[in-house]
């Protein structure tokens, strides 16, 4: 789900490898906050490069 994209942490990669994801226990809330925030950093780097 990652592709190409990379990553600024090693949280986000375990937040979207299902591998890691049923591994690993997330607090309530914590994925989505985790997708939330590397979509907004993904966003901005869009708009920077332009």
């Amino acid at each position: 789900m990652m592709g190409n994209r990379g990553s600024a942490s090693g949280i986000d990669v375990d937040a979207f490898s299902r591998k890691s994801r049923r591994a690993l226990c997330w607090g309530r809330g914590a994925l989505r906050k985790i997708k939330r925030q590397f979509s907004k950093r993904q966003r901005r780097v869009t708009l920077t490069e332009e």
